[in-house]
């Protein structure tokens, strides 16, 4: 979408809060700073740093500076959409977040200029990263509150580089004379660690607590706090006996609800905790020091809490994706989970899901293809008509096949199938080896995902194996009503394992996995080169999930739960 119609889409919404993109000049100045200060052992920076954008707008700045982690906090709904799915939503109205927890390398930010004095305090004030980049008007210098952060975070503001809004390069002009600032927050010998946000001038937690909790005991041991699990444990209790609230109001509303009232007790608990006479605190071994660790330590994990128990709701989600997509998504998902829980971050992010989650199903099926592929599961397209010999397939090598599909029958060749280790840790309780049940697995996955319905139907670690024993995978035949085999699978002691799939089921992946190839631009196609009826190519050309915002719509409120069920 051109930057003129996004503007125009932005005011007929309501959304247009002050977005004057950055222009290329601005974050080639940023980039070529970057190199300079954060450069690791020679490597580009560019390749591997974290950024955070606050007020990232369509994204273009993060895509820019780094290769590496992606996070963003924006206002405007129709901008998060328009963002890269590599673009994390962590926070959407930045005067709600607190940032002291937001652990980053580089933290930009080319704020609206009717509130830059705001934006700017807080981000410099708060910041956990090692550099700062703003883009702002040039009246920053009269600000004498920010200069004193500054001076607090024992940095200096740097102007790079001047740029004028009304320069060719402008998305959307105006007038406006702009300072790009470069702000090290770190100690010069920790500029070039890899190790994410270490070494900073100043703990941005600690200015904030002594900020908010007087207290003046004096020093004592405070090691061995670890509330973590009792506090994950209480908010489990917490959903459980708060039921009657999440089915009124939605998991995310409540969830939100039971989290303030949560962080509002633990906030009220230190506070009255500092009114306390210094002496009797003294007495009981309690100082400011172990007072800090201890509130850091319970918000941290306050917040993980809540976060990890929307994760587990989301299995209608999650239940699609291959074990490997699945670890994925989750550990993208566990390193965001410091940010503030809210509704509004909470959308935020289930749109990355979105994003991310229709990208994986696609890659998952062209993998899991790629997975089985061998010379006797291989059905060549009528148009490909190289002829490779036994010799071209030797010791997993596989020759460059220009277009292929898998035959219905498949013999898989694994290290391992049915467990004969003599070392119990290595057994499971099925008798099939962990991986040969995790392949079995997506298989299951990306039929349901193709349309057979696999929900609640036994998974490979439900059986008793035993060598050359047939086993059938089933799901749900809609149009018959009726329970119906997706693939037989036999597991042996030497390592192999047969799979008959469902003729039906591998027509449509043969399709889909042609269509995605590249291979397939229709279904005629589908049809004319592999013989797949026509009647079932029409059916799997482009059938392949994706997900839309009805797909967690059970999360927002009762009200949208009959649209999620159809979605589904």
């Amino acid at each position: 979408m051109s930057t003129n119609l996004m503007i125009r889409n932005l005011k007929a919404e309501g959304q247009d809060f002050e977005w004057y993109p950055t222009t290329a000049s601005m974050i080639e100045c940023v980039n070529a700073d970057i190199r300079k200060k954060l450069s690791v052992f020679n490597e580009d920076p560019l390749e591997q740093i974290s950024v955070l954008d606050c007020g990232a707008g369509d994204g273009r700045v993060l895509q820019a500076l780094t290769n590496g982690d992606r996070f963003a906090i924006e206002k405007s709904q129709l901008l998060i959409d328009a963002q890269d799915a590599s673009v994390i939503t962590i926070g959407t109205d930045l005067m709600q977040q607190e940032l002291i927890t937001k652990r980053v390398d580089v933290i930009f930010s080319n704020p609206p200029y009717s509130e830059f004095g705001g934006w700017a305090r807080k981000i410099v004030g708060e910041a956990n990263a090692k550099m700062v980049y703003l883009v702002v008007p040039e009246r920053w210098a009269k600000d004498e509150l920010l200069q004193e952060i500054l001076k607090d975070r024992k940095a200096e503001a740097e102007i790079i580089e001047t740029f004028d809004f009304s320069s060719p390069d402008a998305d959307r002009p105006a007038r406006a004379r702009v300072n790009v600032l470069s702000i090290q927050l770190a100690y010069e010998g920790a500029m070039h660690h890899a190790s994410r946000s270490q070494g900073l001038k100043t703990d941005p937690f600690d200015k904030w607590f002594k900020e908010n909790f007087q207290q003046n005991a004096s020093k004592a041991a405070f090691s061995d706090l670890n509330p973590s699990d009792a506090i994950k444990n209480k908010v489990k209790q917490r959903v459980s006996h708060g039921q009657e609230l999440v089915t009124a109001n939605g998991l995310v509303q409540a969830l939100e609800a039971f989290y303030h009232e949560d962080l509002e007790k633990l906030l009220g608990d230190y506070t009255r905790i500092c009114e306390l006479d210094s002496i009797l605190l003294y007495e009981m071994g309690v100082n400011t020091e172990a007072l800090a660790k201890g509130l850091k330590l319970k918000i941290t994990s306050l917040k993980d809490a809540y976060w990890q128990e929307l994760f587990s709701h989301l299995d209608s989600v999650t239940s699609r994706l291959t074990a490997n997509t699945r670890k994925t998504m989750l550990n993208k998902l566990n390193d965001s989970t410091h940010i503030d829980f809210s509704a509004a971050n909470v959308h935020g992010l289930l749109s990355w899901v979105i994003k991310n989650c229709n990208n994986y199903f696609d890659s998952q099926l062209i993998d899991l293809v790629k997975r089985m592929t061998r010379q006797a599961n291989v059905v060549r397209y009528k148009s490909n008509e190289k002829v490779f010999t036994h010799e071209d397939w030797r010791y997993g090598n596989q020759p460059d096949i220009e277009r292929y599909g898998l035959d219905y029958r498949i013999v898989l060749e694994l290290h391992q199938a049915i467990c004969v280790s003599p070392f119990m840790f290595e057994h499971t309780k099925s008798g099939l080896s962990d991986y040969a049940g995790s392949l079995l697995n997506d298989i299951a996955t990306v039929a349901n995902n193709l349309g057979f319905d696999t929900t609640g139907q036994n998974r490979a670690q439900d059986f008793s194996w035993e060598s050359g024993k047939k086993v059938n995978f089933m799901f749900r035949d809609h149009k018959t009503g009726k329970e119906a085999v997706l693939f037989e699978a036999k597991a042996f002691k030497k390592g192999t394992v047969h799979i008959k799939l469902n003729q039906r089921f591998a027509c449509k992946l043969n399709t889909e996995f042609g269509r995605l190839m590249g291979w397939l631009r229709t279904a005629q196609d589908a049809n004319e080169e592999m013989d797949v009826p026509m009647d079932i190519a029409n059916d799997a050309f482009g059938s392949n999930l994706q997900l839309t915002a009805n797909h967690v719509a059970l999360l927002e409120g009762p009200g949208d739960q009959d649209s999620a069920q159809e979605a589904a």
